[in-house]
């Protein structure tokens, strides 16, 4: 049994399913990524898989026990989360929301231990957040606060990490750094990963399982070399693309065909 077994999951806010018959397994240490268009449901089944949502029917097995029967203190010891780019308007600190993450190892009204402390200075090292850590939150670039909200679930210590879009909102060069990190925190430190994602080729050389979703469904979920095809775009994304190897990693990536327009002129 995989570290995640999901089963025939279906929820939504009250009004209807957004997403339904979703069944997804992971193995310990795999690096799986959510693909789909806006709307599909990507954010709607990340929280689902956390038991965040009231409307929720099927099985969600979490390194073998039933996500229903734990307390949310018990799921913070087994996932952790980050979200997609927080608006960190309050004046904390890095350290301060990184040490956030520690609240789950720590008994009432209890202050920072010793182990806290190391925990929190190994996980600003690995996200080379270190010399950040006195400025406030509020006044970083939205890169370095991705990294901080990574560093905060590092700190929790889980065996699985869930990212909702973590290059939303981010440069080219911000995004290639954050699955980056997240490969090394797979590599390196074992995690087991689920992230969100709509950015096709920055999630190809990362991820070792693609799961394409379209209208609250899985269409399709395998290896990058498998998913990657004209037609799994073409029916999720309803966009026409090339599909060539990358020079340097050989695997697939996409480029996208222009529609055809009688106006548009191409300039040299």
């Amino acid at each position: 049994m995989g570290i995640l077994e999901v089963k025939n999951l279906r929820a939504g806010y009250g009004s209807g399913d957004v997403v339904r018959d979703i069944d997804i397994s992971l193995e310990k240490g795999e690096f799986a990524c959510i693909i789909g268009p806006n709307g599909s449901g990507k954010s709607t089944l990340i929280k689902a898989l956390q038991g965040l949502l009231k409307d929720v029917t099927g099985e969600i097995r979490v390194d073998g026990e039933d996500l229903f029967r734990l307390t949310r203190h018990e799921v913070a010891g087994k996932i952790a989360f980050v979200p997609q780019i927080a608006d960190l308007t309050f004046e904390f600190s890095v350290l301060e929301v990184v040490a956030m993450g520690r609240y789950v190892h720590q008994g009432r009204l209890a202050g920072l231990s010793a182990a806290d402390r190391h925990v929190i200075r190994d996980v600003l090292e690995m996200v080379e957040v270190s010399h950040l850590q006195e400025k406030k939150v509020a006044h970083l670039s939205g890169g370095e606060r991705q990294r901080v909200l990574i560093a905060r679930a590092l700190a929790q210590d889980t065996p699985l990490l869930f990212l909702d879009e973590p290059s939303s909102h981010l440069d080219l060069n911000y995004g290639l750094e954050v699955f980056e990190i997240l490969e090394r925190l797979q590599t390196e430190k074992g995690k087991t990963i689920l992230a969100t994602e709509h950015n096709i080729n920055l999630v190809i050389p990362y991820a070792r399982k693609i799961v394409f979703l379209k209208e609250g469904r899985i269409q399709a979920q395998g290896g990058p070399v498998a998913m990657i095809t004209r037609e799994n775009i073409k029916d999720v994304f309803k966009a026409d693309v090339d599909i060539r190897e990358n020079r340097h990693s050989k695997l697939p990536e996409i480029s996208l065909i222009p529609r055809p327009s009688e106006k548009r002129q191409i300039k040299e």
